[in-house]
């Protein structure tokens, strides 16, 4: 499995957080699906490679006991031979009890021995009441050989939120966390109070983003809900029943459509049944046996897996059969009934339904559960129609843990237009390259250097007695450079191909000319004795010392120019469903203004805004919500949804295709429009802001004004968390509105609009 663009990016930032001289702590929050054992790995392999002098040594502690610690070993195992630097050892380190290690021929004598660069991997369980672990102070000694060998240690709690606590586990946590030089906790809920706390958030709907997952789509994005306290457990199962064997008949429709087979899988959770109390034990099997039955009755197959030494299934293998054997397309098993805590961790993306009655459950959904039916389990994880959709069911009562929030278009507004910017010409985007001009400055930027480029490539590629290594430089400090060294052949061209990608921009314009301009000087030309100087050599040289000279010389021979169009629709989607953790940020949107009819768990008008009470969106939404209140001259306002119609398309460096979806927009009683996008103080993504305000002032230059027969300010909230001060950064006809607008507090610049 290659990392998503959005995948690496967020690995990035994490290896960017790592400090050699400060310790660091970080909290990194991302969905269910996501892919966060793959990052996990992603991130290892690239720490490792980015500080080859470094001696780390990592710990990865989840809150189960067996089956995420081993999911995890398997998984890293699996991932890490895909990753450029894969040469690091991964280990489930399991702790017997007390009375087994006086039993084991080694008298109880149980060490753990660091190795450089390896992978720990502990379960929960192996630091409680009458473990080796605790009860001998294993992990203590542990430590203390990782400090004696100079070697740093990486701490990685998976699902932090779930007794991730310094009291927790003995004296675990603390040890890990005062002990490590770089902490990361994997959490559903960072604390976001911190304003010093370093924090890398992944938002489920930038794995909706297809723009950022190479064409791909993470998770399902159509939720399907009936959600019912008042039906009896009975009604429910019929209901779920009836549905899930329509849902296999579309499914059916994917072989003949797409020769796609997908056997889709209804998930129904459980809870442990009472020990203490006879009638909950009685309720609980009566209501399992009838789940049974109904199930068999209706032609749908079945498993029970209720931990490796409790499983029964209606196939004739019986209890022969594992968790991963669930997991595929083409498994025989339509139902699988489980308990939360022995699946934990288990992935099986052709989950698309989830089943809760009340005499068999008494817990409430929770993300995680949820996240299991929200994989996409469509081919190269293309987006299809019947694959996008999730359903739940329930008749148990739900917490406040987790909500379901919908968005209603409000009647006044559904034949109300907006505008949005696309680009008609994109397709055209590759084929204005001047190609004799681009040829004529290229070439004669090769001439210029040809006779220094093998140099160049010496320090890049270095002869090692009789082999050359690949030297892969990342950090330059005052005492020397950090750098990867590539002596692997395979290793190298996983490298070459990943730089190629990163480098898309230059190689699709560039590669033929390059390849000639090398058959003409190079081909036969040496690096050093008995080593040629291959093209490979010549590629890597040009993108490691020239990128930014190739990349202007494109950019002067691009002819393209981008044509844009101004689309004004009734808003989409008139109705929006989504299930939420965490209700601690949520908004009151009622205004007579607002778009929507909201409601989030049993609050009517209600809408989480942003990721706390503190958040950039969530004070913007205040700000336009006294704006309205006070001014009455806003015709429709909303928090924008990333699924909407509603955005602007423009180009990035590269000439890639982006879509700005923006955060909130406003249309005021005279039809101007106000689009704006927010950002806080601490910008995560720089870069992209940069680009932005970069598309934005595009559609304003003299050649596009024309564009816009509505007038049309698009805006940038820059937003101090801290203050709550908003600068509005602008962009606008400078023509039509001869203020300036950029001097202009919020307040102000509702009222100028509303002049207009």
């Amino acid at each position: 499995m290659e990392l998503t663009s959005i995948q690496q990016s967020t690995v990035n930032q994490l290896v960017e957080l790592y400090s050699p001289v400060e310790k660091i702590k970080v909290d990194f929050k991302a969905p269910t699906g996501s892919g966060k054992t793959l990052m996990a790995t992603a991130f290892i392999s690239d720490l490792i490679e980015k500080n080859p002098n470094k001696n780390f040594v990592f710990v990865i502690a989840t809150p189960s006991s067996s089956e995420l610690p081993l999911s995890f070993e398997q998984k890293i195992t699996k991932y890490k031979s895909q990753m450029t630097f894969s040469d690091f050892d991964v280990e489930y380190v399991r702790s017997p009890s007390e009375t087994e290690g006086k039993k084991s021929k080694f008298d109880g004598t149980v060490k753990i021995i660091p190795k450089k660069n390896k992978v720990y991997i502990f379960g929960k369980s192996s630091f409680g009441k009458d473990r080796i672990f605790t009860a001998r102070h294993i992990i203590n000694d542990f430590v203390s050989m990782c400090q004696d060998n100079d070697y740093s240690l990486i701490y990685i709690r998976d699902e932090a939120h779930i007794g991730g606590k310094i009291t927790d586990d003995e004296n675990f946590e603390s040890l890990m966390q005062d002990n490590s030089q770089f902490v990361i906790k994997m959490t559903a809920t960072p604390d976001y109070a911190d304003q010093n706390k370093k924090m890398v958030v992944l938002a489920e709907e930038d794995l909706n983003d297809e723009r950022k997952n190479n064409g791909k789509f993470l998770l399902k994005t159509n939720p399907i809900s009936l959600l019912n306290e008042a039906m009896n457990d009975e009604e429910m199962i019929d209901n779920a029943i009836l549905k899930f064997k329509h849902i296999k008949e579309e499914y059916k429709s994917l072989e003949k459509d797409y020769s796609v087979f997908i056997r889709p899988a209804l998930l129904i959770q459980v809870d442990d049944e009472s020990n203490t109390n006879i009638e909950k034990q009685m309720k609980f099997e009566q209501g399992l046996k009838m789940i049974k039955d109904k199930l068999q009755a209706n032609g749908i197959s079945w498993v029970q897996y209720f931990g490796n030494n409790n499983k029964d299934s209606d196939r004739l293998h019986g209890s022969n059969f594992s968790l991963s054997d669930l997991t595929e397309n083409t498994s025989d098993i339509d139902a699988i009934i489980f308990k939360i805590g022995p699946a934990t961790g288990w992935d099986i993306p052709r989950a698309c339904m989830l089943l809760q009655i009340r005499n068999v459950c008494s817990q409430s959904f929770n993300l995680q559960t949820i996240g299991r039916i929200k994989r996409n389990c469509f081919p190269k994880l293309f987006k299809n129609d019947i694959t996008d959709k999730y359903y739940i069911y329930s008749s148990v009562p739900q917490s406040k843990s987790i909500q379901v929030f919908t968005a209603n278009l409000k009647q006044q507004f559904v034949d109300e237009e907006f505008m949005s910017i696309s680009i008609i010409n994109e397709k055209d985007c590759s084929k204005k390259m001047a190609v004799a001009s681009l040829k004529k400055d290229l070439f004669a930027f090769l001439n210029k250097n040809k006779n220094y480029f093998i140099q160049e490539a010496k320090s890049i590629f270095v002869l090692d007695g009789k082999s050359i290594f690949y030297k892969r430089v990342y950090q330059h400090t005052a005492t020397g450079e950090y750098y990867a060294k590539y002596d692997n052949v395979f290793i190298f061209i996983k490298e070459y191909k990943k730089i190629k990608e990163q480098n898309k921009y230059i190689f699709d314009n560039c590669e033929t000319l390059f390849a000639k301009f090398w058959k003409e000087y190079f081909e036969n030309s040496y690096i050093y004795d008995n080593h040629l100087f291959i093209k490979e050599f010549f590629y890597l040289t040009l993108i490691e010392k020239h990128a930014s000279e190739l990349k202007n010389i494109i950019k002067k021979n691009n002819q393209f120019k981008p044509k844009y169009e101004i689309i004004l629709q009734p808003y989409q989607p008139k109705n929006y469903t989504l299930f939420y953790s965490g209700v601690n940020h949520a908004k009151d949107t009622m205004t007579y203004q607002y778009m929507f009819d909201t409601k989030l768990g049993d609050k009517e008008d209600c809408q989480p805004i942003g990721e706390n009470e503190r958040s950039p969106e969530a004070l913007v939404f205040e700000k336009l919500k006294r704006c309205e209140i006070k001014q009455r001259q806003i015709k429709a306002w909303c928090k924008n949804f990333t699924t909407s119609n509603v955005n602007s398309a423009y180009l990035d460096e590269n000439n890639n295709l982006h879509h700005s979806f923006f955060d909130f927009i406003v249309k005021f009683n005279n039809d101007v429009f106000l689009y704006i996008e927010v950002k806080g103080k601490k910008d995560i993504n720089a870069s992209k802001t940069e680009t932005l305000e970069g598309a934005y002032a595009k559609y304003f230059e003299k050649q596009n004004i024309t564009l816009f027969d509505k007038l049309v300010v698009i805006s940038i909230f820059h937003v101090d968390t801290a203050t709550g001060n908003i600068v509005a950064e602008n962009f606008y006809d400078k023509d039509r509105i001869k203020q300036n607008l950029n001097d202009l507090k919020v307040e102000e610049l509702f009222k100028v609009l509303s002049e207009q």
